[in-house]
């Protein structure tokens, strides 16, 4: 007996399941006046909105339905409206369904959709409201407003002011002469060769953007960004996404956090901000600022000047063209090829320079300096070495409980010398013409000189004053528990 009641019972299940489908459809021209708008508002199905030259617009509808039965199906489909009704401003489109019917078990439920092609004049403004299905819109040459959710937006070939909303599926744009706003959420934005301002504001979804002309706001959460081959003024904002733009051709800002931010050939000037991700720049013509936190920071060719900073993360720049200005704490400074001035800021990490045209300045605590061919050095540390080499201009080092060695191509005008250290050596390379007036004192250690000095007062092992050459420069070395060494270049 209970076998046969689950037979009975599957057999039931079966017939509940089966369906027939019913379909029409509805055909619909109207004649349009100059300016005239188009409003559809609809749901449950997709619309694909085409449009000509001719003054009116033609509306196709295809209406299908599913139900238990075929004649349920085709009396469900019978009672759905297309309402098409014109006014002097405007011709509305809009679909009206009837209540669907419930039954036990929910065994007999109807489902259907609508789905529209319609033509309208090119020139017609247009506005769509639908939900729960697809929006597609090709050669409107008229403002758009265009609001649909859980279903694709396409834009393309417009003209015109442009508004785009969506959620829960993606927006695409392509082609549009005009400014174009795009509002999304849960669903990726890819927007393409906008003559014209573009704005996006999305959330958790990628958005990517190309060939903007006029400039380009960019607002997103949750997802990556990626702007490529634009112009005028950039702003974007991004959190727990990675942002990436090249060739900007204008001033760009971009603020994001827990995310990487890479900026290639800019053409204005860049303010790149993030924290918990890497900075990388390249091909900065104009000036470019950096702040970030817990990041690694690298990048190269800067026509203008660089100011960074940055803490718990090394910092690597080269080929900056009017200086550089670099805060750091607990990370590794590398500069390289810098057209100006340099100054560093940064703890409990090594900074290296090479290649400085102006005055390095280097201020250090417990990590190492090591620099060569500066105009200029002036550095403080402590408890790390300090090697300079090749430096052209003045020499100035603070140091404790560190070595100190320091090789002066100083020639010609006066090129001052002044280092200190404790617990360890300082040794000075110079020019074999050098020309300095010598005050070198140490204890617990030697001085000695590779130069012939004309000495004054006294001569002892721990204290010398006297002239190398001319005595045209002053130098200044000082020390505790440690030797000091005047030596000729290549010694």
């Amino acid at each position: 007996m209970t076998r046969r009641i689950s037979v009975l019972l599957f057999a039931f299940a079966l017939s509940a399941f089966a369906r027939e489908e019913y379909t029409r459809t509805f055909d619909k021209t109207v004649s349009m006046q100059a300016g005239e708008r188009v409003f559809l508002e609809h749901r449950l199905g997709d619309i694909v909105v085409r449009t000509h030259p001719q003054a009116s617009t033609i509306v196709h509808a295809e209406i299908r339905v599913s139900a238990p039965d075929s004649n349920e199906a085709k009396t469900f489909a019978d009672r759905i409206e297309i309402l098409v009704e014109p006014s002097s401003s405007q011709l509305s489109i809009r679909t009206r369904y009837p209540e669907r019917p419930s039954s036990f078990l929910g065994l007999h439920n109807i489902s259907y959709f609508v789905r529209y092609d319609v033509t309208i004049p090119e020139t017609a403004p247009l506005d769509v409201r639908n939900s729960f299905g697809g929006v597609s819109v090709t050669g409107l040459k008229a403002d758009g407003d265009i609001i649909t959710s859980h279903g694709d937006l396409e834009f393309r070939d417009g003209r015109g002011t442009q508004h785009l909303q969506n959620s829960f599926a993606a927006v695409r744009v392509a082609n549009n002469t005009g400014d174009t706003t795009v509002e999304n959420s849960n669903g990726a934005v890819d927007a393409a060769d906008i003559a014209g301002a573009l704005s996006i504001r999305d959330r958790f979804a990628n958005i990517a953007a190309a060939r903007v002309t006029k400039g380009l706001t960019i607002t997103n959460s949750n997802g990556a960004v990626d702007a490529t081959d634009s112009g005028g003024l950039g702003n974007i904002r991004n959190s727990f996404g990675n942002v990436t733009v090249r060739n900007f051709r204008g001033d760009l800002t971009v603020n994001n956090s827990n995310g990487k931010v890479e900026a290639t050939q800019v053409q204005g000037s860049a303010e790149l901000n993030t924290t918990f991700g890497a900075v990388q720049f390249s091909d900065i013509k104009r000036q470019l600022s950096i702040q970030a936190n817990n990041s690694k920071i690298e990048g190269q060719r800067v026509g203008g000047p660089a100011v960074i900073q940055n803490s718990f993360g090394p910092v690597t720049v080269s080929a900056i063209q009017s200086g550089v200005r670099i805060q750091s704490g607990n990370g590794q400074v590398s500069i390289a090829d810098i057209h100006g001035a340099a100054t560093v800021r940064t703890s409990f990490a090594l900074v290296q320079a090479t290649d400085v045209a102006g005055t390095l300045e280097v201020e250090n605590n417990n990590g190492a300096v090591r620099a060569s061919k500066a105009r200029g050095a002036l550095v403080k540390t402590s408890f790390a070495p300090v090697v300079l080499d090749g430096i052209s201009g003045p020499v100035q080092v603070e140091n404790q409980n560190g070595m100190v060695e320091a090789t002066s191509t100083a020639q010609g005008a006066c090129q001052p010398v002044s280092i200190r250290t404790s617990f360890s050596s300082i040794r000075v390379h110079l020019m074999p013409d050098a020309s300095y007036r010598v005050a070198a004192r140490t204890s617990f250690g030697k001085i000695r000189t590779d130069f012939p000095l004309t000495v004054s007062g006294s001569l002892t092992n721990d204290e010398l004053n006297g002239v190398i050459g001319g005595g045209r420069c002053e130098m200044k070395l000082t020390n505790n528990n440690g030797s000091i060494e005047i030596l000729k270049s290549g010694s």
